[in-house]
């Protein structure tokens, strides 16, 4: 099987570049959804104390499938900001 190889032609030429967005400050999150172990892991707290946080609505959350559960990082730092448990080290 061949690969197709396209060059640029004059409607997929672009010759302007779109404007740089700056990202928000995220403090050391990653720019994506987060799993309830990878908020609990930067936290420092147990996933159990996660899943209570947002059934209890103190914790926004996005679903993903029948049981999976995503965070935004904004949701997150506003979280910590309202003072969420963390592990004194």
């Amino acid at each position: 099987m061949r690969k197709t190889i396209y060059t640029e032609s004059a409607h997929t030429a672009d010759t302007t570049q779109p404007p740089a967005v700056t990202p928000q400050a995220t403090h050391g999150l990653p720019n994506r959804l987060m799993t309830a172990f990878e908020v609990a892991e930067f936290i420092g707290c147990h996933e159990e104390t996660m899943r209570r946080a947002y059934l209890r609505g103190l914790l926004t959350s996005q679903r993903f499938g029948v049981r999976g559960r995503r965070f935004h990082p904004a949701d997150v730092l506003d979280w910590i900001r309202r003072g969420s448990p963390t592990r004194v080290s």
